[in-house]
């Protein structure tokens, strides 16, 4: 990733970030792969992208309450759940690659690849949730529910469980 000096802008600095020069990120049992961080964006946007992801990587069905978050599907079929108070309330989306799914600040959601392993890669704005992210580590499952604190502190409501079995 590289990342151009110019004249102090609260906007950021120019960032070319290209596949093979990302910093790798383990979280939980995944890796992530992190394109923009908000240092590089004036705090604006922190971008991930998670390769392979899979079915029992998705997070719990949960709001920011400072944040809006866009999806870019790049391989694989993802239902998501966007709405509601819970996974049962939520309205469900199926997409494939190519798709783009925003979802705004206050507005509950949760997403899991259907077909084994997917590829999406997740903005977010402002980049508040990076701390969270970045911090988390290596770990042999999933433990959202193990981090509220950490997740309230960042403006993110956890409302129900993860789905499982897109469902």
């Amino acid at each position: 990733m590289k990342t151009e000096d110019a004249v102090e802008n609260p906007y950021g600095v120019p960032v070319v970030a290209l596949p093979d020069e990302v910093e790798s990120q383990g979280y939980y049992n995944t890796e992530l792969e992190v394109i923009l961080r908000g240092e590089q964006t004036g705090g604006r946007f922190f971008m991930i992208r998670q390769r392979a992801m899979r079915p029992e990587d998705a997070p719990p069905f949960h709001l920011h309450t400072r944040e809006d978050e866009i999806w870019l599907v790049n391989s694989g079929r993802f239902r998501f759940w966007i709405g509601g108070e819970s996974l049962a309330t939520a309205t469900t989306y199926d997409v494939g690659p190519g798709a783009v799914v925003y979802g705004p600040r206050d507005v509950a959601h949760s997403f899991q690849p259907l077909d084994g392993a997917g590829d999406v890669t997740i903005l977010w704005g402002p980049a508040d949730s990076q701390s969270y992210f970045l911090s988390v580590g290596e770990a042999e499952e999933r433990e959202d529910f193990e981090h509220l604190d950490r997740l309230e502190a960042i403006g993110v409501r956890v409302l129900d469980r993860a789905p499982v079995d897109g469902a």
